[in-house]
């Protein structure tokens, strides 16, 4: 068996897992959503959650939160494509709008900076752009 072959066989059995809980479609915005708030928190909580850190253990956790992105991010580019049949470009835009959609979020509700219409604005032309591109 390759390691192509291996590879897809245990994505398929995360799908069917998850699966279990949810519908299979929810699958890439459920678990970018997850990789997505990890990023937001590894690149942009240092200053705000870990302020009273010093430099070393403040960089070992942001380091902590960006593998919890990686974990919850690759293995759902890897099935999106392998099992889900999505293209590697709707996936790479999804993330990247989902990822600016949980930084709105939290930038509101965490980094407490006040909400705008451009905010407004962009989320809707984020919106656009995943469903130019998504391939169902």
């Amino acid at each position: 068996m390759s390691n192509t072959t291996a590879s897809t066989g245990q994505l398929r059995s995360l799908i069917n897992t998850y699966a279990r809980l949810l519908p299979i479609q929810s699958f890439p915005y459920v678990t970018l959503t997850i990789a997505g708030a990890f990023q937001v928190v590894a690149w942009f909580g240092g200053s705000t959650i870990l302020a009273g850190f010093t430099l070393v253990p403040r960089i070992l956790l942001l380091w902590l939160l960006a593998l919890g992105e990686y974990l919850f991010m690759s293995p759902t580019m890897n099935a999106g494509v392998e099992v889900l049949g999505m293209s590697e470009a709707t996936l790479v835009i999804l993330y990247q709008v989902i990822t600016l959609m949980v930084f709105l979020v939290f930038n509101i509700l965490i980094f407490r900076k006040p909400f705008s219409w451009r905010h407004g604005a962009a989320a809707i032309l984020l919106m656009t752009s995943v469903y130019l591109v998504h391939d169902a």
